[in-house]
């Protein structure tokens, strides 16, 4: 008798160093156009970034790339007969104010990612609020993965974020479907940065 299991993607989670971070908070600085159009956020602003000279790129995302590779099965379309280089697509930052939530979505391209630039509520005392406190599911100020197993039930993978999290960068496949639970206890706006990863097929390996 054999036992044989399903093999399923995941994602990895990391803190960003303070240099890397500086170099997020000066491209939010020098933002370009509203992106709201093209995101499912119900949120107040979204803007385009740009990764200046592929910096971002080549020193955090291309690591974690090699680094899914090894630790998961690599997402990529089995329609490709060469191997192509990846690149960075889209690069956006988004403004996220109180009441505001990102509703179940995924992302174009082959992998994604999201980093919390500025959480300006915590989890723990959102949960304290009276129409949340007795909840069986409480999710204020909280990303979520959800994804179903082999058996089709739904599973989720919830960080409740608090402001320790700030730096901090889930890397995962752009096709996995996630959500931001909105928050209540703060006028600051919450700043995240995200983009997503595709294949270049004008520059084949």
């Amino acid at each position: 008798m054999n036992n044989k299991f399903f093999k399923e993607g995941g994602f990895i989670k990391t803190k960003l160093s303070p240099d890397i971070l500086k170099r997020l908070e000066r491209y939010i600085k020098d933002k370009g156009a509203s992106w709201n159009k093209q995101l499912a956020g119900n949120i107040s602003r979204s803007c385009l970034l740009e990764d200046k000279n592929n910096f971002f790129f080549e020193k955090v995302l291309v690591p974690h790339i090699n680094q899914y590779k090894k630790d998961f099965i690599p997402s990529l379309p089995l329609i490709l007969t060469e191997s192509c280089k990846f690149k960075l697509n889209k690069f956006w930052v988004n403004f996220q104010k109180k009441y505001e939530f990102n509703p179940i979505h995924n992302h174009s391209g082959v992998y994604s990612f999201v980093i919390w630039i500025k959480i300006p509520s915590s989890y723990k005392k959102e949960c304290e609020l009276p129409f949340i406190k007795n909840s069986n599911s409480p999710l204020p100020n909280t990303f979520q993965f959800i994804n179903t197993n082999v058996v089709g039930k739904i599973m989720t993978a919830d960080f409740n974020l608090e402001p320790s999290d700030e730096g901090t960068m889930l890397f995962f496949p752009a096709q996995l479907n996630h959500a931001v639970y909105p928050f209540y206890l703060s006028n600051k706006e919450r700043i995240s940065v995200s983009g997503n990863i595709a294949l270049n097929p004008r520059e084949i390996i």
